[in-house]
């Protein structure tokens, strides 16, 4: 495992919308895939385009299902419909790495990153988030970026 570098950051509240789910983590590919085009086609009906990259958040995970959040930052709320809605990503001091390769390998960058906010005096271990940076579609696997965000 390579030590990645762990800055702390001062984020700004972030509106967006999601799709709120509890599911088996070797699911959330498929799950991922249904839910981030219905998200970004909400936002494009109401008139707005996504602010930022699509992410997933973490609101527990016992290594066989968790409780996720996934979706799309917008500029404004915007009103959801059926299971899409809205949603803030905390503002405030956070931890953040950066992760460099597959997806299913960001838990030890995640590791790191929960270690850190210990040492730092932290118990925040869920609400944290991925925000993928470039698009698989478009990057080799070994390229696919993953930014990690945890609040302290």
């Amino acid at each position: 495992m390579s030590e990645v570098v762990i800055e702390t950051v001062e984020l700004a509240p972030q509106p967006a919308m999601v799709v709120r789910r509890k599911v088996a983590v070797e699911e959330l590919g498929g799950v991922l895939a249904d839910i981030l085009p219905r998200v970004y086609q909400h936002i494009v009906q109401a008139g707005q385009q996504p602010a930022g990259m699509p992410f997933m958040r973490y609101f527990s995970m016992d290594g066989v299902s968790c409780d996720i959040a996934a979706g799309l930052p917008v500029a404004e709320p915007i009103d959801g419909a059926g299971d899409i809605e809205n949603h803030r990503l905390p503002g405030g001091e956070a931890l953040t790495a950066l992760h460099v390769g597959a997806y299913e390998d960001v838990g030890s960058v995640w590791g790191q990153v929960m270690r850190r906010a210990g040492e730092l005096g932290s118990e925040h271990n869920f609400g944290g988030w991925d925000v993928y940076t470039n698009d698989p579609d478009e990057v080799a696997e070994e390229e696919r970026e993953t930014r990690v965000f945890l609040p302290l």
